[in-house]
């Protein structure tokens, strides 16, 4: 006579099959809806704005300078320590008419719904 599976163990087995199955769709799903950006290096000297939230960058004195918000970016100080972001970064400061080397981490943003921009991801002042 031939050996037939018991009942629940064929259920059993089919329930873990039908798990890992929906459990690797769920993985890919999430992989797939993820996304990496490499920022560029931009280096100049930051002018903060009153508040420190945001500073204009100018690759050297005078000139026309591009805008960032760098409130929320990670940042270092020239001691080397990287802070969260929860605070804007103290050493840039908010004397608006003092420069700071800097260099900034940024990627650029494309969005059919709020618009393109620029994001400051990171900030590291320099002195």
């Amino acid at each position: 006579m031939p050996m037939s599976s018991a009942p629940g163990r064929d259920r059993t087995i089919g329930g873990v099959a039908i798990v890992a199955v929906l459990a690797l769709v769920m993985a890919v799903v999430w992989a797939s809806g993820r996304s990496t950006a490499s920022p560029r290096v931009v280096e100049g000297l930051a002018m903060p704005n009153a508040s420190g939230t945001a500073i204009s960058l100018h690759a050297e004195e005078g000139d026309g300078g591009e805008g960032y918000i760098i409130a929320g970016a990670r940042w270092s100080g020239t001691d080397g320590l990287w802070h969260d972001g929860a605070t804007s970064p103290t050493c840039v400061g908010t004397d608006t008419s003092r420069a700071v080397a800097v260099q900034i981490g940024v990627i650029d943003v494309r969005d059919d719904e709020a618009g393109d921009s620029t994001q400051a991801v990171w900030l590291r002042c320099l002195e």
